[in-house]
């Protein structure tokens, strides 16, 4: 499965370094910290720990909220002189920085806020921004990481197809062994207990039926029916419960290749 792009590679494809590339760069440990608490609660909740898809959906929900928190004070020639993190009194991550706008300097902080749930798809923090910079109205790097989710949201819905087939093929699989293990005596004894064969009269019961004349009145061509029809039975079932689900899990796993394939496709190009 192809790796997701690290977010300096992200960085590295924009055409020019943007004030809000500078901050999110600075704030890097900061994400990862964010991240890692994220999957402490998840880990709590659920007892098991990120996937590789889980872990780059928290990464670009944390992103999203914070520039959205940022960017629509700032303009991409502004210019950072520092940034600080801190603990703020109410026990949350504080992010303060100084902003340079032309010939004035500008201070902006935002607080971290822990939102609740831990649904990936939630997010997990908000940010209460104060500043003294006027409001620029960018959404530019905004809607570039709103576009990521929804690409990431699609490969969540390929995810989840992929694990229903799995499961398909899981049934497939344990009706497989199951059937398997049985001989064919085995197989015609539990078809018969569930009524799933024709109970054949005896030869005499046939002979005062006076339908002996459809085996030329001969009991060996009779107990011959008898024989083909139990192979048949037999031969159904194995079709049924071995042949069929095995055929239908080769399915599935195309299925999967090219849902695999896909996901493959989308984050390539996220």
């Amino acid at each position: 499965m192809a790796k997701f792009k690290s977010y300096n590679q992200f960085l590295n494809e924009s055409k020019s370094v943007r004030l809000m590339d500078i901050i999110l760069d600075s704030l890097e440990l900061t994400i990862q910290e964010l991240i890692n608490k994220t999957e402490e609660s998840y880990i709590q909740k659920y007892n098991k720990t990120f996937s590789e898809y889980e872990r780059e959906i928290t990464r670009l929900t944390i992103i999203y909220d914070m520039v959205k928190s940022i960017e629509k004070y700032t303009l991409p020639s502004d210019s950072l002189i520092s940034i600080n993190t801190s603990v703020s009194r109410k026990g949350n991550l504080a992010i303060s920085a100084k902003i340079q706008r032309e010939e004035s300097t500008y201070y902006l902080n935002t607080e971290v806020i822990v939102a609740g749930g831990y649904n990936i798809q939630i997010a997990h923090y908000r940010y209460i921004t104060s500043t003294d910079l006027p409001q620029t109205g960018n959404t530019i790097i905004t809607k570039e990481y709103s576009d990521r989710i929804k690409k990431m949201s699609k490969i969540e819905k390929l995810n989840a197809e992929i694990e229903s087939y799995k499961k398909r093929i899981k049934v497939n699989n344990d009706k497989v062994e199951e059937a398997s293990k049985l001989t064919d005596d085995e197989i015609f004894a539990k078809m018969k207990s569930m009524n799933d064969t024709y109970d054949w009269p005896s030869w005499d019961e046939i002979v005062k039926r006076g339908a002996s004349v459809n085996y030329n009145n001969s009991k060996v061509e009779y107990e011959m029916a008898i024989e083909k029809s139990r192979i048949n039975r037999i031969a159904f079932y194995k079709t049924i419960n071995i042949e069929g689900p095995s055929q239908n899990t080769k399915e599935l796993q195309k299925q999967i290749t090219k849902l695999e394939n896909k996901i493959k496709q989308a984050i390539d190009n996220n």
